[in-house]
């Protein structure tokens, strides 16, 4: 079967692109052939992926997305294909791997004017696109993101389903964690009783630099933060005091994740919204206590797990501070075992097979 992936911007770093990678491994694997459909392929290609790539031109991002739906279009109309798999909400897929929050949920807040407003319009006509009746089947990442979805568009059982988790099994925590965790501390210089945070994602205004960053100011000064991911972190630390500035660890992107969570002693994720996390699954089955807010989509993971603390909408920053407080004060704590218990399950591990399936099976 030849299969084209579809995916806007590929970088080694974000959580759905890894999911991405995951994916078409395992397609490949099975011996389908991969197309891999991008506006832009940052880092190494994947072994049994073809990548082709559409230029896009436009000032802004909706522009630009728009002007990729087309492409992705004319490709698929010129180009002989068996299945198509979108990770964007695009039109012309078979299976869409609902890596997003339903975007009408985001409008119906807003004032009715919005809704044309370009950016919204665009977006909200994509959405249309991929929930129509000849759309696509829907994979949706958890029971919040499918509830959403209903509650704006009529879509029956036949035309989605819930993955499981999925988490790559190299993240859990592996045998030699005790050296990994002293590699990495005297890499930043930083003892092995001094506590260290993880803030870990790309994308710092949605996955919420701002609040972690005022939530450890409060903390006592020893302690220590890693910044890690693809964004920039330099504007969120200008308001900081040097004696805090000078406790924060800016790393950037990172190919050592499953070292630098056995090096932390939590990871602190307040994210704005997500639709799943995956970061929060991988802290967990690594052992690493989370903080984290119930925006996200896997933070019902965390609380099934036992494996750190939720932070509830409405969010509030005091509530933020006081539970990092407590929990640097405790970690490991029981969340470090409670974790370690939950990452024997195997179901954690088995999302790719079952989007596979998924796209074996058509609509």
């Amino acid at each position: 079967m030849k299969c084209v992936m579809v995916l806007y911007h590929y970088f080694p770093w974000g959580g759905l692109q890894r999911d991405f990678a995951r994916i078409a491994r395992e397609a490949v694997a099975r011996g389908h052939q991969v197309q891999a459909l991008v506006s832009e392929w940052q880092g190494e290609p994947l072994q049994g992926v073809t990548i082709t790539t559409v230029p896009v031109r436009g000032q802004s991002n909706h522009a630009r997305m728009a002007r990729f739906a087309a492409g992705v279009q004319q490709y698929l109309a010129e180009t002989p294909h068996d299945r198509v798999l979108g990770f964007n909400r695009l039109p012309g897929l078979d299976v869409y791997f609902a890596a997003d929050s339903c975007f009408a949920e985001h409008v119906a807040g807003k004032p009715g004017v919005v809704r044309w407003l370009p950016r919204y319009a665009t977006y909200l006509k994509l959405e249309h696109q991929v929930v129509a009746e000849s759309g696509p089947r829907l994979l949706f990442l958890n029971e919040h993101q499918r509830d959403q979805y209903r509650a704006h568009y009529a879509l029956p059982e036949s035309r989605y389903q819930v993955l499981p988790p999925g988490v790559e099994a190299d993240r859990r925590r592996p045998a030699n964690h005790a050296a990994l965790r002293e590699q990495i501390r005297t890499e930043l210089g930083v003892g092995s009783g001094v506590p260290l945070l993880l803030f870990l994602g790309s994308g710092f205004k949605v996955k919420g630099l701002d609040r972690a960053l005022a939530a450890f100011a409060t903390l006592p000064s020893q302690a220590h933060l890693m910044i890690v991911g693809n964004d920039e972190a330099a504007p969120y630390l200008r308001d900081l005091q040097v004696a805090t500035r000078e406790r924060i660890h800016v790393l950037g992107p990172r190919d050592d994740v499953p070292a630098l969570m056995q090096g932390a002693d939590l990871l602190l994720h307040p994210a704005y919204r997500e639709s799943a996390g995956m970061v929060l699954l991988e802290a967990t089955v690594a052992g690493l206590p989370v903080l984290t807010t119930d925006t996200c989509g896997y933070a019902r993971y965390v609380q099934e797990a036992g494996s750190g603390e939720v932070i509830a909408t409405p969010f509030k920053q005091t509530a933020l501070n006081a539970m990092l407080q407590t929990m640097v004060e405790r970690v490991p704590g029981e969340w470090q075992a409670n974790a370690l218990r939950y990452a024997e399950s195997p179901l954690l591990y088995q999302l790719a097979q079952n989007v596979v399936d998924a796209v074996e099976a058509g609509r």
